[in-house]
């Protein structure tokens, strides 16, 4: 039997400097930026730095993957040592080689947060920019510090076989930074988002050991944000099948039932792959999500399909 922790996450607001790199602490840690993005044309996209310290030991993995139709067309990854790494500790800024991977500030004009995406080359990449729609977040989990910006306006390119590919849609980023002995205390996770209207539901299932779970489910509404409290939250896996030796939930229910909000939504996976990371076991998917949202008296269909994420640790 599965025990829902009473502990109930507690986003709090953000400052530009908590997007970027914290050097502070470093010995055995990683740091994780996540972007991605879905577009109008079918194609979607997901961009990932990893900075990963272990005692003497550090490195950064960078990657880059381009779906079209749910289904992976390009993949692009890098293991580069620390020395070919440079990250602000003021403002999210990162460079690889010299080139400028992320770079974030805030718009003097609308006050929204802006990050400019670029990974690869004009033959196989992108050139993205993420302007904020949604007010970002931030907390901390079993696993350790998460900073969410849960909704983006994205434009930009896509480069693939050398064919430039505009595009525009939504997207999301994380932030997260976790001690190397996370992996050791956890089973690992599970997390996702479902847009609707001007609204988002953020989703995650943190596996704490077998019978341990904390859930944690968060609105973004009228550019404010609300944690749910996980008593009101209920999450089933009703599929999972066997890939690369490992048991991956395939179809999972996401119920929220309190005065706020009630929730009742199916997330089927589309199409999954595996990444292969030292000592992680991580699937992408790409899930249609299907129900009903209540939010007061605004009520709404749900069906679209976004991103989500599964990783056990060892």
């Amino acid at each position: 039997m599965i025990t829902i922790g009473s502990r109930i996450f507690t986003p709090q607001d953000i400052v530009l400097q908590d997007g970027a790199l914290h050097r502070k602490g470093s010995f055995g840690r990683v740091e994780t930026w996540y972007y991605n993005g879905i577009f109008d044309n079918n194609y979607s996209i997901v961009t990932l730095v990893n900075v990963i310290h272990m005692g003497h030991l550090s490195f950064v993995l960078a990657g880059l993957s381009i779906y079209k139709d749910t289904k992976l067309v390009k993949r692009l990854r890098s293991r580069n040592p620390y020395k070919c790494f440079y990250g602000s500790e003021k403002e999210p800024l990162i460079r690889i080689n010299d080139q400028q991977i992320i770079k974030g500030y805030i718009s003097k004009d609308t006050k929204r947060w802006i990050y400019q995406i670029s990974m690869g080359d004009d033959n196989q990449g992108v050139d993205l920019e993420f302007i904020e729609i949604t007010k970002a977040w931030k907390g901390k989990t079993f696993l350790g510090d998460w900073l969410v910006i849960p909704r983006f306006e994205v434009n930009g390119r896509i480069y693939l076989n050398g064919d430039a590919i505009s595009v525009s849609g939504e997207g999301y980023h994380d932030h997260n930074i976790y001690p190397i002995y996370a992996s050791l205390v956890n089973n690992g996770y599970q997390n996702g988002k479902i847009p609707i209207d001007s609204m988002n539901i953020t989703w995650a299932r943190i596996m704490k050991n077998r019978a341990n779970e904390e859930l944690i489910v968060v609105l973004n509404r009228n550019q404010e944000y609300i944690t749910i409290n996980p008593k009101d939250v209920h999450f089933t896996i009703e599929k999972q099948v066997m890939d690369h030796g490992k048991i991956v939930p395939t179809t999972c229910c996401l119920n929220v039932e309190n005065d706020l909000l009630q929730l009742d939504v199916k997330m089927e996976s589309i199409n999954f792959h595996r990444i292969s990371i030292p000592t992680i076991n991580y699937w992408r998917h790409h899930i249609r999500n299907t129900g009903t949202i209540q939010v007061n008296s605004i009520s709404r269909k749900i069906d679209i399909i976004e991103i989500s994420e599964y990783m056990k640790f060892l």
